[in-house]
């Protein structure tokens, strides 16, 4: 691990967190040094180069990167369902049928809008009388003069006066941790951006249609796509086939997809 990317992930408090972030940035440095190869070869052409740096983030980086992040991509929905199940119980819908109460919530934001930002931080945190919380935390921020960042921390103090201070803790260490992770792909990400060459939108697309080159098979009857450690393989569609290659082996896959992840059985057969 390089000083670089050990300063970006010692923000990252979980083990498998971590690791999954040093995956992405060590990918993306694998990508600059396969990018410094491809120009400085004096065999390619200046189209060439640009063509085969395009073709390897497409096909192999980008997939891979993706892949990498797939462990901090369920640790940020994990952490998002585990505070919105937390804040259902703790604040729960209001009864729409019931207007009396939504007028009260209504004054009670009308209020709470109309107050200095540091005293209604200090009204809504300090209220003993849970009827404020509610009416604020059942409509959009903006409803009660508060920022999303306010809007938040406020949400976790009441949170911790409502139930067992512990869980919102663990809750925001998992966000926290999730959130420093994916910073840390965020940063391979635009570091194999800069590589390649093009600007935000034009990389965006690029990105949404970078997929591995699909490994086929003919069986005799129909093309095939290969999906490493499974032991069937379905039908390869139309632009699976115009795009796809003909493998002989998993290490000749990998050394035309170098960015691919494969489970580790696979990947141990390949090594053999």
């Amino acid at each position: 691990m390089n000083f670089r990317t050990e300063q970006i992930v010692s923000r990252v408090k979980n083990g498998a967190l971590r690791d999954a972030a040093t995956a992405c940035l060590d990918l993306a440095e694998r990508f600059g040094k396969r990018a410094a190869s491809i120009k400085n070869d004096p065999n390619f052409t200046d189209v060439g180069r640009d063509k085969t740096l395009k073709d390897e983030a497409a096909k192999s980086y980008l997939p891979g990167l993706k892949a990498a992040y797939a462990p901090i991509a369920r640790a940020l929905s994990d952490a998002k369902a585990a505070r919105a199940a937390l804040s259902a119980s703790v604040f729960p819908h209001p009864d729409s049928t019931n207007i009396a109460a939504a007028l009260e919530r209504q004054e009670i934001r009308a209020l709470v809008r109309g107050m200095k930002p540091a005293e209604r931080m200090a009204f809504i945190g300090a209220s003993r009388d849970e009827r404020i919380a509610d009416a604020v935390f059942s409509a959009p921020p903006a409803l009660s003069g508060l920022l999303d960042e306010q809007f938040g921390q406020l949400r976790d103090l009441v949170m911790n006066r409502r139930v067992d201070e512990g869980q919102v803790a663990g809750i925001r260490e998992a966000e926290e941790a999730a959130e420093a992770a994916e910073a840390a792909m965020l940063v391979a990400r635009n570091d194999i951006k800069a590589i390649v060459g093009l600007d935000d939108r034009t990389f965006d697309d690029f990105e949404k249609k970078a997929v591995p080159t699909p490994w086929l098979v003919n069986d005799g009857q129909t093309v095939r796509k290969v999906i490493p450690g499974q032991r069937s393989y379905p039908a390869a569609t139309a632009d699976e086939v115009a795009l796809g290659r003909y493998y002989a082996n998993t290490a000749e896959y990998l050394t035309d997809n170098p960015g691919v992840k494969l489970p580790p059985v696979v990947q141990q057969q390949a090594a053999a």
